[in-house]
């Protein structure tokens, strides 16, 4: 890969005497195009026109425009300079109308600070409106939500008919306007994140300036409190995560993964869906297949309609409840599942206290389950529980005896707290998988854990070996430091 110092360096040899003939500015401009699209930065590209006369007009027609990478991996720079810079190349870039750019990167570092002004940002959005024929992805430092004024930070996504992915990071401080004439008639990829919009130019930008769209993902705010409807026939990939919105429709015959949040009530035609994720109040789905690949839920209130609406999945996802109230609806809204052959159960509550016998409750109707994933952060053990802690309950789901004749393994994924409290609480879970569970095909139990402060030892990996029976095999293995897992 060329670096600045390999550009410093060619320049010297071009200056000194006798250094050679320069076989590289021969090249036709095609190449010279790879070339600066190694160095991932478009300022370094621009530097290269110290080397000849006949470098100083490549870069300016470059297909790939980059700013700001370089920073991120720890360049000088930054601050106002960024945004002179940016702007200056921008300006300076070819001015044939016929030049179009590829794909076109600007990742504002955070040196620059988390006020970066509309005005700086507009004239970014104006040049990729008129130049872009590719990618578009556009990286500004965010506000924690929320914002009530945007007089003087509003921004518009202009249309542009050359482009085929959208990525853009604005921060809630920018309220994202729609207008209501162009399209972006090539664009399959749309993503938007932290920006504030209005509900119905949300609803006209996707159902009628998209006609290509494929893969849509939301994280945004609503400006009021309102409705959007989604209408398309090519949407295949759907996230979903607005605030602020009231009532969401769907219409997408072709849409396979769905993953919906923050909506209060979301009716869905989706005859395709493959693949769903929800944590909203109340879904109705029209129209959708009685067999889906994967259903996830987050803390979903109304359990029970959505559980019979699907015959069976291949994986079923749940999230454990906190306190008695969510407690016993969970259990209501699971008295049915669909059938299964992936049960994963996550507890991301600290204190949570239901995950066990939710657990118990869970496996007694999902007796033909082959794998078992378990997720759970620490500290999920806390003895000074509420005083509506499921544990305090005088009736225990973990009475008669749950056969689960097809289950082959099973997985458990900890993230955060001490190698001790782990193998504690996973010696009491484990003892009354055995104790509740009749298991005649399981054969291997997986862990993956993530404790703070050193792996675990030999003697607690012997421990949590002793904790299965002697046919089972134990793989256990401790995540790399730094590992997330969203």
């Amino acid at each position: 890969m060329l670096s600045r110092t390999t550009i410093a360096e060619m320049e010297d040899r071009r200056r000194q005497p006798g250094g050679g003939k320069d076989r590289i500015s021969g090249l036709p401009d095609e190449l010279l195009h790879d070339i600066l699209r190694r160095l991932h930065s478009t300022p370094a590209a621009a530097r290269t026109s110290a080397l000849s006369r006949r470098w100083r007009r490549v870069w300016a027609r470059s297909p790939d425009l980059v700013f700001g990478d370089d920073l991120r991996r720890g360049v000088e720079g930054g601050g106002t300079s960024f945004l002179d810079s940016l702007d200056a190349a921008l300006a300076a870039y070819s001015d044939d109308p016929a030049v179009h750019v590829d794909s076109l990167k600007i990742t504002v570092p955070r040196r620059c600070g988390e006020n970066v002004p509309a005005p700086r940002v507009a004239p970014w959005l104006r040049f990729a409106s008129r130049r872009l024929a590719g990618a578009f992805y556009l990286s500004v430092p965010y506000q924690p939500w929320p914002r009530v004024n945007f007089e003087d930070d509003e921004l518009e996504l202009l249309p542009c008919e050359g482009a085929t992915k959208i990525e853009l990071q604005l921060g809630s401080r920018f309220l994202l306007r729609i207008p209501q004439a162009g399209t972006f008639e090539a664009l399959s990829d749309l993503e938007i994140r932290l920006a504030t919009m209005d509900g119905r130019e949300l609803t006209f930008l996707v159902s009628s300036q998209c006609p290509r769209l494929r893969n849509l993902t939301l994280v945004v705010h609503l400006l009021a409190a309102s409705d959007v409807a989604l209408c398309s026939a090519t949407l295949r990939s759907l996230v979903f995560h607005v605030r602020n919105t009231l009532r969401l429709d769907i219409a997408a015959p072709m849409l396979e993964n769905l993953d919906v949040s923050k909506v209060a009530d979301a009716h869905i035609a989706a005859p395709n869906l493959g693949d769903v994720a929800l944590s909203s109040t109340d879904v109705v789905f029209a129209d959708a297949a009685r067999h889906l690949r994967r259903l996830a839920f987050r803390q979903c209130s109304a359990l029970a309609p959505l559980m019979r609406r699907f015959d069976s999945v291949n994986t079923l996802q749940l999230e454990t409840p906190k306190g008695l109230g969510s407690y016993k609806t969970f259990l209501d809204g699971t008295n049915y599942l669909p059938k299964c052959e992936i049960l994963s159960v996550s507890s991301l509550w600290v204190c949570n206290h239901a995950f066990k016998p939710s657990l118990i409750h869970l496996l007694r109707r999902c007796n033909g389950i082959r794998r078992l994933h378990l997720l759970f952060k620490f500290p999920s053990m806390n003895p000074n529980c509420s005083s509506d802690c499921p544990c305090r309950l005088r009736e225990s789901p973990m009475t008669n005896r749950i056969i689960l004749d097809s289950l082959q393994g099973i997985e458990i994924h900890v993230l955060r707290g001490s190698a001790k409290k782990f193998v504690e609480f996973l010696e009491q879970l484990l003892s009354n998988i055995w104790s509740t569970t009749k298991l005649i095909k399981l054969k291997s139990v997986e862990m993956n854990i993530m404790c703070h402060g050193s792996p675990l030892s030999d003697q607690l990996c012997k421990k949590i070996s002793e904790l299965c029976p002697p046919n089972v095999r134990i793989k256990s293995n401790v995540f790399p430091e730094g590992f997330t897992r969203d």
